[in-house]
């Protein structure tokens, strides 16, 4: 390509090198669930709805591929033979370990409910993400703890991790600037919107 360019002025397309980029993607996608079965059906009708709507200016390439790649993510955790539709207790589950996946997995579901007659609600448990969040803020101050006064880096990451742990305050490194930070009984002392905010120091 860079020849090309040179030698001839050629320019890249880079749009339509992302498109086919996405294309190969998507084809893994559809390649990803066992061949001649029920969810190889089922994911290449879902995907004939998403290449209309690709076709019709309404939904973009990378957007139908992560539609899809949840869609066979769900499947696979559903029956990895591909012979069973997802139900209630499938899609449940499948959130749980990636709640994340919740948008995605709705349309698929929608289209599930529309084609198949199911009844499936993607839900997520919001209790139990707090519950995980809380978990993993607690690891990463566990480990800070370790390398205690490591600098600047060090203070503000421990105030964006333990302002959300102890307070449900998210702050971002940048923002810190605009905030009052002092020393005070022993730990910190964050100013955020005119609200005063404890926090210890490690």
């Amino acid at each position: 390509m860079r020849w090309l360019h040179e030698e001839k002025g050629v320019e890249p397309d880079h749009l339509a090198k992302r498109i086919d980029s996405e294309k190969r993607r998507i084809q893994a996608c559809l390649n990803s669930v066992p061949s001649t079965s029920l969810s190889e059906r089922v994911l290449q009708t879902y995907w004939q709805q998403l290449e209309t709507r690709i076709e019709a200016g309404k939904t973009p390439h990378t957007s139908a591929r992560l539609a899809l790649r949840a869609a066979a993510a769900l499947l696979l955790a559903t029956d990895r033979e591909g012979q069973r539709l997802p139900q209630q207790g499938d899609v449940d589950n499948y959130l749980r370990a990636v709640p994340g996946q919740a948008a995605s997995v709705t349309g698929f579901a929608n289209f599930l409910n529309r084609q198949y007659a199911t009844t499936l609600a993607p839900r997520v448990d919001e209790k139990r993400i707090r519950k995980r969040r809380k978990e993993k803020l607690a690891r990463t101050m566990m480990e800070m703890t370790k390398f205690a006064d490591q600098g600047e880096e060090w203070s503000e990451q421990w105030i964006v991790t333990a302002m959300e742990y102890f307070h449900d305050k998210k702050v971002s490194k940048k923002s810190l600037r605009h905030h009052s930070i002092e020393r005070s009984r022993g730990g910190l002392q964050v100013s955020v919107d005119g609200v005063s905010y404890w926090l210890p120091i490690a």
